[in-house]
C-alpha cells in the first residue's frame, strides 16, 4: 500500500519567512517555498508593491546621509560623458544575489546649476571591474525591514560628482531622456521608476519656464548580477556649475 503521508509531501512547500539560500543554478530541483500558513511564495513578474520583498529582508533604501543637505553633481556636465556620472552602483563579485532597481527619486534641493539650457539623464549598465574612480559620497543602504540584519552585498554605491573610467565593450545604454527643455528649477522632483509597464512620458507636464515640475519617467527593468554595475548620468548643454540633489534609491536584492 502507498504511504499517503509521503505522497502528500510531494506537493508540500518548505516554510521559510526569511530569504533562503539560492540553488546552485538553473535547471536544479529544489523545494517549493511557502509561508508558515501554507501559502505558496511565488515571484510576481508584472510588478507590485514591495512589501513582500521588504518582509523577507530583500528590500533596501539609500539616501543622503543628512536630510535637506544636497549633494552636488558634476560641475561641467555639459554633454553625455562615460567618464562622469551622478550615481554609481556595483553589485559585489561574490554576492550570490541579483540587484533589481525599483525607483530613484531626485530633488533639486539647494542649487540647480548654472548656465544649463536643458535637463537630460541617461542610465547605462556595464560588466567587469569597477568603473568608479573618484569623487562623490559613499552611501550605505539600509534594510527596509527593521526585523532583518541582512546587508545588501553591494560592492559600492556612490552619489555626487563622480569620475568614472571608460565604458567596456559590454556596456549597454538602457535609457535616456530630456526631462526639461530649460535649466532645472529649485524644488524640481524627478522620479525614475524601473520596470513599469506604463507609457514612457506623462502628458500635460510643463517642461519649460520657471515653475517647479514633478516629472515621472518609466525606465525598463534592469537586473544586475555579480560584478555588474549601473551608472546614472546627468548632463545639460552649456552647464558650468553643478546642481545639488537630495535623493532616495530603492532596490531589491534577491
Amino acid at each position: 500500500m502507498p504511504d499517503y503521508q509521503e505522497l502528500q509531501k510531494i506537493n508540500w512547500g518548505l516554510a521559510n519567512k526569511g530569504l533562503p539560500s539560492p540553488t546552485s543554478g538553473d535547471n536544479v530541483y529544489g523545494p517549493l517555498r511557502s509561508s508558515r500558513y501554507g501559502e505558496l511564495v511565488t515571484q510576481v513578474l508584472e510588478g507590485s508593491k514591495m512589501y513582500a520583498a521588504a518582509r523577507e529582508g530583500s528590500y533596501f533604501v539609500a539616501t543622503n546621509p543628512t536630510p535637506l543637505t544636497g549633494i552636488a553633481g558634476i560641475a561641467a556636465a555639459d554633454g553625455f560623458d562615460d567618464l562622469e556620472a551622478l550615481m554609481f552602483l556595483r553589485n559585489g563579485d561574490s554576492n550570490p544575489y541579483e540587484i533589481v532597481p525599483d525607483f530613484l527619486l531626485l530633488e533639486c534641493i539647494t542649487a540647480v546649476g548654472t548656465n544649463g539650457t536643458n535637463t537630460n539623464f541617461a542610465v547605462k549598465c556595464d560588466k567587469g571591474a569597477t568603473r568608479y574612480s573618484s569623487g562623490g559620497s559613499s552611501i550605505t543602504p539600509v534594510n527596509a525591514s527593521m526585523a532583518s540584519t541582512r546587508t545588501s552585498g553591494i560592492d559600492s554605491l556612490k552619489f555626487g560628482a563622480l569620475v568614472t573610467t571608460a565604458a567596456t565593450s559590454q556596456a549597454r545604454l538602457m535609457w535616456h531622456q530630456r526631462l526639461r527643455s530649460v535649466i532645472k528649477v529649485l524644488g524640481d522632483k524627478y522620479l525614475f521608476s524601473f520596470g513599469q509597464s506604463q507609457g514612457p512620458v506623462s502628458s500635460g507636464i510643463p517642461t519649460e519656464g520657471t515653475l517647479q515640475a514633478c516629472i515621472q519617467c518609466q525606465l525598463p527593468p534592469i537586473v544586475l548580477g555579480p560584478g555588474d554595475s549601473m551608472l546614472v548620468h546627468e548632463f545639460a548643454s552649456s552647464q558650468t556649475v553643478a546642481a545639488q540633489y537630495q535623493f532616495t534609491f530603492g532596490f531589491v536584492v534577491r
